[in-house]
């Protein structure tokens, strides 16, 4: 009666596969980033995080597909580059749309008969940057649901001191400096990928500006010795993928003269065995004889099924060894591909952080110029600037406007100057004109 009553309580047991099924659905569940619930479309520069997913029935089990997930960054125009399915444009579709898509291309692709799990988690969002009237002007890591007000707090709030000023103004002619130097790097390192995936035998490189040629020559120098470097690395695989191949055709020579030696010698032992045979029927001879000449045979016999499969083993290497030197060329252009689209990727940030530093700088050099300026304060004003499908529109907001990834938020203060109009308009251009000089 008491077991029986224990049969009762005890808990049902669940089978490891339903509990590796149930643990790999949590699993999906909680992958699912917040940022997926947003509607709004994938701004470029956006990072993102691919994860694919498949029910395999036969295994009871999930497989990630490994080889189409991964890191991938929408392109400046709106194009995330995927293995096997290729270019993807994401311009007007949100993260449920896109991972909507994903699914159906594979689907299609592949022939399933039903579209596999697709997640996408956001990694990073594209900067802000915050310009004008504030302590700190630049770039600023956004963040969902991010405000102007909120972005004026991160930038110091308005105004500044004219030490902050001038610092302000050393920092950002030196971030300038930095980014000519890393778009002349990564510019250079694409020159000498593309060279590489054409099969050229010399690298032209652009012509680099005046001021920074000796800079730019020793970058090239460089270039042209990691060019002529993985060059000769695969110069030496061919030549040692054909060495080898060589050495295996030899040593089936070889074995294949063996072979001829030991089926000579099981003739004359079989014709021995013959003779033998026949004494021992005559009583001519005794049967230790033959016996010996049959153990012989044995032996022989064996030594051949032993070079037959030598041979036959020497055949599979030399085959796989083609395989290898004619697939050599193949794989170095494929890894090649890929270092050219991760560089492309990196040059078109370096430009867009280029062009918002210089207009950070010229934004900073005007403002030095009014810093000993009587002013009469007056509310804040913010224009955002904001990329929508290749074009950048302007709008006047407010302190709780909404802001989106790459927004560029000016923030500006009216004031009422001493100094005549005209002397003002000329500010402007007199700061572009200096921006170059102060950069070096």
């Amino acid at each position: 009666m008491y077991m029986n009553l224990l049969r009762l309580r005890r808990p049902p047991r669940v089978s490891f596969r339903a509990t590796s099924v149930i643990s790999a659905l949590v699993l999906l569940a909680g992958a699912v980033s917040p940022a997926l619930a947003d509607s709004a479309p994938l701004a470029p520069q956006t990072r993102i995080r691919l994860t694919i997913v498949q029910w395999i029935p036969s295994k009871g089990q999930f497989e990630r597909w490994d080889g189409i997930g991964g890191d991938y960054t929408v392109s400046d125009a709106g194009v995330v580059s995927l293995p096997f399915l290729g270019a993807l444009s994401v311009g007007n579709l949100d993260n449920e749309e896109l991972t909507s898509e994903i699914g159906k291309r594979l689907q299609a692709k592949m022939g399933l008969a039903q579209a596999p799990a697709v997640t996408i988690d956001i990694l990073d969002y594209p900067s802000i940057y915050v310009v004008g009237d504030v302590v700190a002007p630049g770039e600023y890591k956004f963040r969902s649901g991010l405000s102007v007000l909120q972005s004026l707090a991160m930038s110091g709030g308005p105004l500044r001191a004219a030490a902050l000023q001038q610092s302000q103004t050393i920092r950002l002619a030196g971030d300038l400096r930095e980014i000519d130097h890393s778009l002349l790097r990564s510019s250079a390192k694409l020159a000498r990928l593309q060279t590489e995936m054409a099969g050229a035998k010399e690298i032209v490189f652009d012509q680099p500006p005046a001021a920074e040629r000796q800079y730019a020559e020793s970058l090239y120098q460089e270039e042209r010795v990691i060019f002529k470097a993985r060059a000769n690395a695969l110069d030496k695989q061919s030549v040692a993928l054909a060495e080898l191949r060589n050495l295996l055709t030899a040593e089936i020579d070889t074995l294949e003269e063996k072979l001829k030696g030991s089926d000579d010698n099981i003739q004359s032992v079989e014709e021995q065995l013959t003779s033998v045979k026949t004494l021992v029927q005559k009583g001519l001879t005794i049967t230790s004889r033959q016996m010996d000449l049959e153990r012989l045979l044995t032996t022989y016999r064996s030594d051949r099924l032993d070079l037959v499969t030598a041979i036959m083993r020497g055949r599979q290497a030399i085959n796989e060894t083609t395989r290898n030197l004619e697939g050599l060329s193949d794989t170095r252009r494929s890894e090649v591909a890929s270092e050219v689209q991760a560089e492309k990727a990196n040059l078109d940030q370096l430009k867009l952080k280029r062009d918002t530093t210089q207009q950070l700088l010229l934004e900073d050099l005007s403002n030095g110029a009014n810093v000993n300026s009587r002013v009469e304060e007056l509310p804040l004003t913010f224009l955002v600037n904001r990329r929508d499908k290749g074009q950048v529109n302007q709008f006047q907001a407010s302190e709780t406007t909404e802001l989106a990834p790459g927004d560029v938020i000016r923030v500006s203060r009216a004031r009422i100057a001493d100094a005549p109009p005209e002397d003002a308009a000329a500010l402007p251009v007199q700061t572009e004109a200096h921006v170059s000089q102060v950069s070096r």
